[in-house]
């Protein structure tokens, strides 16, 4: 049951980083345009993306190494960094929140490259100003330039990239809302938190009226120094 009522906040308000998905889901809604054919969506979790894509696509493909079932429902079970795939399979690579846990990105964008068509689109989001999570494999943060280059690097060209949020999201949105949930409820050291408490209960409205705030902020502040994350599409242009 606490299971259950844990998944269901991440899709509200609530959940103190739900701030970062209010921003992902209209980028990857315009990213949908790009979409066609074969998708693969490696590392894709719960496949919570699945329902804006599947749509435009003839075959949806989940590619995941998972701890657990709780945590994905892969069709296909692989490390991001060695796809057991052929080349040139999919038309279209989905990869959310990613690619800041592989050790080796660029060995990660050369199997992207390899098993995407030539002319194929790959849809990449990462963070930037976020706080550490699923450690210990939390490794990087990515600038807009860092991404170009790394792309162009494998033979991709840069299409579009949206910024997720500005100043008001990252300072009072996320650092503030995920600064109380870590005092109301403190993991321990192996990164697992206590079941839902009295101070918890108290604190998520906190933790949503803050988001709400700070996400509102980013229509009066404008700046493009501060930003939770990027999403990306890029096309194959060499293979």
């Amino acid at each position: 049951m606490i299971k259950q009522l844990k998944h269901t906040l991440k899709h509200t308000w609530l959940f103190p980083r739900y701030i970062g998905l209010v921003h992902m889901l209209p980028a990857l809604e315009q990213a949908r345009t790009y979409v066609s054919g074969t998708m693969l969506d490696i590392g894709c979790g719960r496949r919570q993306y699945q329902p804006i894509f599947e749509q435009k696509v003839d075959r949806y493909i989940g590619v995941d190494w998972p701890v657990s079932l709780e945590h994905a429902t892969p069709d296909t079970v692989a490390d991001a960094l060695h796809l057991p795939l052929p080349h040139s399979i999919a038309d279209t690579v989905l990869a959310t929140e990613l690619m800041e846990h592989l050790p080796e990105p660029h060995l990660f964008l050369a199997e992207v490259a390899r098993v995407l068509k030539p002319g194929g689109i790959f849809i990449l989001s990462v963070p930037f100003l976020e706080p550490l999570h699923e450690e210990p494999r939390d490794f990087f943060r990515f600038t807009p330039y860092s991404l170009r280059i790394l792309l162009e690097q494998h033979g991709f060209t840069v299409e579009q990239i949206w910024r997720r949020g500005g100043w008001g999201s990252v300072v009072i949105g996320s650092l503030v809302s995920k600064a109380l949930y870590d005092w109301a409820n403190p993991a321990d050291a192996a990164g697992v938190r206590r079941n839902l408490g009295v101070r918890v209960v108290l604190t998520l409205p906190l933790c949503a009226l803050i988001q709400f705030v700070g996400y509102s902020l980013d229509r009066f502040v404008s700046t493009s120094k501060y930003t939770l994350g990027y999403v990306v599409v890029a096309r194959q242009t060499t293979n």
